[in-house]
């Protein structure tokens, strides 16, 4: 699979008085990472720039192989790839979904309640 060429992850756009705030999401999870301050700009291409190298960016890693901007517990930090792109060799012991700390035998997320589908096709 080609990587995708999108400069920034999935965002959605949040008017306020004080300009467009831009919510971050993990392209795998569909987890919020990041929601800006006010930002105002001449153009909304000018204002998602700005929202994205300044508070965006750093909250996300990119997939060497499809080009996904993920979050960190969707990124096999190993293999520099997603983990659509690079699954896990074990288990994970956190909730895919948002993060927190899981137990082997959890099937729901305490925190988030995620039904917990490791090696299942989602």
């Amino acid at each position: 699979m080609a990587m995708k060429d999108h400069a920034t992850a999935k965002y959605r756009v949040i008017a306020d008085s004080g300009g467009s705030r831009y919510r971050f999401f993990c392209d795998v999870s569909g987890m919020a990472l990041c929601t800006t301050k006010p930002i105002r700009g001449n153009t909304q291409e000018e204002e998602l720039k700005t929202a994205w190298e300044t508070e965006g960016r750093q909250h996300f890693n990119r997939c060497g192989k499809c080009g996904k901007w993920v979050s960190d517990p969707m990124y096999n930090a190993d293999m520099l790839r997603c983990v659509d792109c690079a699954p896990w060799q074990e288990k994970p012991n956190y909730c895919s979904h948002c993060g927190i700390a899981i137990s082997p035998s959890d099937r729901y997320c305490n925190a988030c309640g995620a039904r917990l589908r490791y090696g299942e096709v989602v």
